[in-house]
């Protein structure tokens, strides 16, 4: 039995599953991307996500590699209309060679500086969601919201969004918004495994209880980021995130995903998407690929309906 989970984005639907590019243009080759891309959107998978900063920390990057990539994409294809497109501002490093502790930030100024540059990398006159990438305390909220809401005046995006933020401060950026549009979405890490007690997991946030309890009481999109922890869940070869401990500590849950996956046909990764989208609180997955059947095995995930044993099951195990 297949069904899809509904998700909107200020009132309007969106795809089950969020397709990550953040490797796009670096670890994942252009031709290669463009043409996951063209699969992507074949499938329906039209929900794009990237940022300004992506990828920088690989060998020879700026961060300019995935937007750019997109861009082309667009360009050869004619399919920005096709696609739902989605990026982030705020955690670019300042200079070449920079690293987090330099980023742009986000100011009013820097939020308009950043915006411009990435339409020009998209080859685009709008995004549909502009994301705050990472928290900047150094700036007042209500600066931040007001030219993140600017942005949406002026027609260069259709809806606001932030990212790795906690619950008090999403709450804050929400009563800041005042009669304005306000935050659409959350984008913060989430995944089947809970983490270890004070895990430090920095530069990311948690999509705890507290973020998802605001998120749904104020109708804002709960999306999740890191979801199937780099391969780990079908890779027993491939160690968890420190931050999650280790197999044996986790054996428990791993035990209970590996049954519930066996159990309806999916393998163990495919069975974390499909508890995450149908969930009570459902998270919206983002998932980067690498290839054609990374990307088909999601998607099947996202429409494959757990039973209610099953989810519970998985809930028990990971508490």
């Amino acid at each position: 039995m297949t069904s899809t989970p509904q998700f909107t984005l200020s009132g309007a639907p969106v795809p089950p599953l969020v397709l990550g590019t953040m490797h796009f243009g670096t670890r994942t080759p252009v031709e290669q991307a463009h043409d996951l891309l063209d699969r992507a959107a074949d499938l329906g998978v039209t929900f794009l996500d990237t940022a300004n900063n992506y990828a920088f920390w690989h060998p020879g990057g700026t961060g300019d590699e995935s937007e750019t990539c997109l861009g082309a994409w667009f360009s050869t294809r004619s399919t920005r209309d096709r696609v739902i497109l989605a990026t982030k501002v705020g955690a670019r490093p300042g200079y070449p060679g920079g690293d987090l502790s330099s980023a742009l930030g986000l100011s009013g100024r820097a939020i308009k500086a950043q915006v411009e540059d990435s339409l020009h990398r998209l080859r685009t006159d709008h995004v549909d969601v502009i994301y705050a990438h990472v928290d900047d305390h150094s700036v007042d909220l209500e600066e931040t919201v007001e030219a993140l809401q600017d942005l949406i005046d002026r027609g260069l995006a259709n809806a606001i969004a932030c990212s790795n933020t906690t619950a008090s401060r999403l709450a804050e950026a929400l009563t800041a918004a005042g009669d304005g549009p306000g935050y659409a979405a959350v984008q913060n890490r989430f995944t089947y495994l809970t983490p270890l007690a004070g895990a430090d997991l920095a530069p990311h946030v948690l999509l705890d209880d507290g973020v998802i309890e605001v998120a749904r009481s104020s109708g804002v999109l709960a999306v999740a980021h890191s979801v199937l922890l780099e391969g780990a869940y079908t890779r027993p070869d491939r160690p968890l995130h420190p931050g999650y401990g280790d197999r044996t500590r986790q054996s428990t849950a791993l035990a209970a995903l590996d049954e519930v996956a066996a159990e309806c046909g999916l393998d163990a990764g495919q069975a974390v998407l499909a508890w995450m989208t149908q969930r009570p609180s459902a998270v919206l997955p983002v998932v980067g690929i690498s290839n054609a059947g990374q990307l088909e095995a999601a998607w099947q995930a996202v429409h494959t309906v757990l039973p209610p044993e099953a989810l519970a099951a998985l809930d028990d195990a990971r508490r």
